[in-house]
């Protein structure tokens, strides 16, 4: 398939004159428009193709994400579909845990003709890598990776929407707490050399210089899924610094460099280890690090809640999405997801979508979404929905989901805010609430 850009944004509507547009000509238009492509089977469902690793290294992150999104979807056919009227079908691809698998398995789906979403890939790499391949064919993309580079493309793929976190929404309440509380002036990158790796040096660098006393003292590039940090360890304990960053929510680089902590004797709290992501809420890290106990002190940012996890602060509900995947999970298989927060990527992005839908069917009626077409015109209008009207400040319209509720800035980034955790008594503790280090962001749409 030949890669393209995507159609100018200025050929969308926008949510600003989708009613004009829609009372006008589209319904006439739309029995036509419906029966263009495939007939009317191409109405009789909204298909969402999802791109997980099902096999490599992150293969239990990609299992679970697959899960959150097909628990989702069940539920909301078995309550009738989106707007009590639309099923919707889930077509599961493998990434493979691969930037080459990812596109791929980005292009099987882009050229079936009949996916209206796509969900995924996690890794940032392996994002950017296959945001052209679905821009060409005007498939919306939600993705959940960090590579700030995602959503600086937005312009050129308007239909590409992250739902999770950017680089700079992960350290900078790490970042914070590191030099504030642990008195961890002086820190190491540990940064995979690749892409993603460059831009958490970026944001490292530009967010310690805001932090008073904070400074980077050096950067280590290694080679992603690695397991042996023993040199860069090394290299870090021989520096001036007090502490490493692992820019990565890998879980088998995260694993790595916690176990050479504790072949190295070394307490955490007095040289620090940190990251801007959870460990992508990895059963492996839990199993082989928290559960072991040798995480104690390891801090890194949160930004899932089921309300069970032990603080510092005053609890607050947790998002009403959150308790239901989980009730949903333990209906299904007996027992909460192994891990909440990657289900709740598949979860998340399967509600977004419905909410999306309902919320155009509430302000413009069901007859009207019903007739728009649902491989083309639906998909690029949920997302115009989702987005702020131009010139608008601020975000688009709420969206609830596990990670709390939100809505999409104009460069498609969701306007999530993170807090700090760490493992104690072998358990995820919360220790700053969401917004810590707040004056550190920035902008979030360059």
């Amino acid at each position: 398939m030949t890669e393209e850009a995507s159609p100018d944004k200025a050929d969308y509507l926008t949510r600003r004159n989708f009613l004009k547009f829609a009372g006008g000509s589209l319904v006439s238009l739309s029995l036509p428009l419906a029966s263009s492509l495939d007939g009317s089977a191409s109405q009789s469902a909204i298909n969402i193709g999802g791109i997980f690793s099902l096999t490599g290294p992150n293969a239990p992150v990609g299992k679970t994400i697959r899960d959150g999104a097909r628990l989702a979807v069940k539920k909301i056919n078995d309550e009738g579909g989106i707007g009590g009227e639309i099923p919707i079908d889930l077509v599961v691809e493998d990434g493979k845990t691969s930037q080459t698998g990812a596109s791929k398995a980005a292009r099987r789906l882009a050229n079936r003709g009949d996916i209206s979403f796509a969900f995924g890939p996690l890794i940032g790499t392996h994002g950017m890598a296959t945001q052209p391949i679905f821009g060409a064919a005007g498939i919306p993309q939600v993705f959940f990776g960090t590579v700030p580079g995602f959503t600086e493309r937005h312009e050129e793929y308007p239909m590409s929407i992250r739902y999770g976190t950017q680089a700079s929404l992960q350290m900078a309440p790490v970042l914070k707490y590191a030099v504030e509380k642990r008195d961890h002036e002086k820190l190491h990158l540990f940064a995979p050399n690749n892409q993603q790796g460059k831009s958490f040096e970026k944001v490292v660098r530009n967010q310690l210089g805001r932090v008073p006393g904070g400074e980077l003292r050096g950067v280590s590039y290694y080679t992603p899924f690695s397991s042996d940090f023993s040199q860069f360890m090394a290299k870090a304990l021989n520096s001036p610094a007090e502490g490493v960053i692992v820019g990565t929510g890998i879980p088998t680089d995260l694993i790595s460099v916690a176990r050479e902590f504790d072949r190295r004797g070394i307490d955490p709290e007095e040289f620090g280890y940190y990251t801007g992501q959870t460990p992508n809420g990895s059963v492996d890290f839990e199993k082989q690090v928290a559960d072991k106990g040798i995480g104690e002190g390891f801090i890194f940012a949160w930004h899932y809640e089921n309300g069970e996890y032990p603080r510092e602060f005053q609890r607050s509900d947790p998002p009403e999405q959150a308790t239901d995947m989980e009730s949903v999970f333990r209906n299904e298989f007996g027992h909460a997801p192994d891990s909440p927060p990657s289900a709740s990527w598949g979860w998340g992005s399967t509600h977004i979508v419905k909410q999306a839908i309902e919320g155009m069917i509430e302000a413009e009626g069901l007859d009207t979404v019903l007739s728009l077409n649902y491989r083309e015109e639906l998909p690029r209008e949920a997302v115009s929905y989702l987005l702020p009207d131009e010139g608008a400040s601020g975000s688009g319209p709420v969206v609830n989901t596990p990670y709390g509720n939100y809505g999409f800035l104009s460069c498609g980034q969701f306007d999530i805010r993170l807090g700090v955790a760490t493992v104690q008594d072998n358990r995820r503790y919360l220790l700053k609430d969401r917004g810590y280090g707040e004056e550190l962001l920035g902008s979030l749409c360059s």
